[in-house]
């Protein structure tokens, strides 16, 4: 059985990928998510990963907590 995606987080430097689905502990941060730009069906390119992850969303560069990149599903693109 196929894994639905790959935690954020564990992608390599450089990977471009689909969110699948995101997965928050709180729900506030949902909301703040979709506000950046991060939603499922969005691409994003993982940049760093140490001591922050940090992600190009469309025209947009973000740092995340690791916390917070675990709790975003993507399934990279070939």
């Amino acid at each position: 059985m196929k894994p639905l995606g790959t935690p954020l987080d564990a992608l390599e430097k450089g990977v471009r990928a689909r969110i699948v689905f995101v997965a928050p502990r709180r729900a506030d941060r949902m909301d703040r998510l979709a506000c950046l730009g991060v939603l499922p069906g969005s691409e994003v390119l993982l940049l760093q990963r140490v001591p922050s992850v940090i992600i190009e969303a469309g025209e947009t560069t973000l740092a995340l907590d690791p916390e917070i990149a675990a709790e975003i599903f993507v399934k990279p693109l070939a």
